[in-house]
């Protein structure tokens, strides 16, 4: 039976645009970045809602564009698509997603729509679609591709570089001595502390260094932002390889920290980029955009580290906003109904299947309810929102079932 308490706290989603009007009236300014986090990857359900509440935020809000948990270099194929129609749904869906994220009904539902969208509508700037995950998974990719670019565009429009390009492409070698997955668990596999990595490492960051030295004049040059990114993104992929080499005892968790820091300084990036044109829309797991510690279990490993939006939070004050997500059932990963007592439990109460409330004015009326979901199957890889972190929130939104 629905608790009237809980009614008054919660918007129905039926209604997504009265919903996120209220929700974002309760913001103490309208936010550069809206994160809206998912607890689990492989359930089309929250990838779904995240469609429908971008459709909602560029219809009625002034949003232009929106940034995924994908690959950004890869993404930049599927900002070409959307934007100029350059390539195939199928190639794009194909190679400008990472993690197997092309493959997701609501990823291409999402492409086809922005594409449509920026294709009959002219009264205003197009629609923008962003990665903003490093090219990496748990082991990582050749910093070749960035370095390469990078020295491209010095090479058009500065005279003297401090390395050749051919110099560069015979340190990187080929693509396959960087990705290897054994590198994860065995750091005697990894290329990351080997001499040609360290000559990289300070190549890398001369070219750095020359790109900002000379931001002045290069700063209005086509391709200036694309250049940033690759020099951010090269000079960071061979700290990651350094890691993968490491020793440390802490080495999972600093590989953590040092992807999150990689995807907060993408986000920064493309928030400015992107704040005379309007806000963005940021949809990845919610251990990558919460503001408290983020932690995960690896076999008999425990680690800590801050996320992406810790950091962005930090650097954004309220211009960022963060939304979690959270269900009560989720078919897909055998997840069956909460007990009574739990946060999931008390909002099975809801009226609406799909809600969005303020955790705040939960935690108010429901200060008792703290009890931890443990009916959790350990291979779901399902992250059920704890109460504790609710006052770390700005949003919630609940689905009462997730089904695919």
């Amino acid at each position: 039976m629905p608790d009237q308490n809980l009614l008054r706290l919660g918007w129905n989603m039926a209604e997504p645009h009265s919903a996120l009007s209220s929700f974002l009236n309760t913001l103490p300014e309208a936010p550069q970045l809206l994160a809206l986090g998912e607890p689990t990857h492989g359930v089309d359900t929250f990838p779904a809602w995240r469609n429908r509440i971008f459709r909602t935020l560029v219809e009625g809000y002034g949003f232009r564009s929106i940034a995924l948990e994908s690959d950004i270099i890869a993404g930049q194929r599927v900002n070409a698509y959307i934007t100029t129609g350059q390539g195939s749904l199928e190639e794009v869906m194909r190679t400008g997603f990472s993690h197997g994220f092309g493959a997701s009904a609501a990823n291409r539902e999402l492409v086809e729509w922005m594409r449509a969208f920026n294709a009959e509508y002219r009264a205003g700037p197009p629609l923008h679609f962003y990665g903003f995950d490093a090219p990496l998974e748990w082991w990582a990719a050749s910093p070749a591709s960035s370095l390469l670019a990078l020295h491209a565009f010095l090479d058009a429009h500065l005279t003297e570089l401090p390395v050749s390009r051919s110099t560069l492409g015979h340190l990187c070698g080929t693509e396959d001595r960087w990705t290897n997955p054994a590198t994860v668990r065995d750091a005697t596999q990894s290329i990351g502390d080997r001499d040609e990595a360290r000559q990289l490492r300070l190549l890398a960051d001369d070219l750095g260094s020359l790109l900002r030295t000379e931001t002045p004049h290069l700063t209005t040059q086509p391709g200036f932002w694309e250049a940033q990114l690759h020099a951010r993104t090269a000079m960071d992929l061979l700290r990651y390889h350094a890691l993968l080499a490491s020793r440390a005892p802490n080495r999972v968790e600093r590989m953590a920290a040092l992807r999150d820091r990689m995807m907060a300084d993408n986000l920064l990036a493309i928030a400015e980029r992107e704040q005379q044109r309007g806000p963005t829309l940021v949809f990845a797991h919610h251990v990558h955009l919460q503001r408290s510690i983020s932690r995960m279990q690896m076999g008999e490993m425990r680690i800590r580290w801050w996320g992406a939006g810790a950091h962005i939070s930090r650097h954004l004050g309220s211009g960022y906003a963060f939304i979690t997500s959270d269900a009560g059932t989720v078919l897909p990963k055998g997840i069956g109904e909460p007990a009574p007592e739990t946060l999931q439990g008390t909002l099975m109460r809801l009226a609406a299947p799909v809600s969005l409330l303020t955790p705040q004015a939960l935690a108010a009326v429901h200060p008792e309810q703290r009890a931890t979901r443990t009916d959790l199957p350990i291979q779901a890889g399902y992250f059920s929102l704890k109460g504790g972190d609710l006052h770390l929130t700005d949003g919630l939104l609940f689905i009462k079932n997730a089904t695919s």
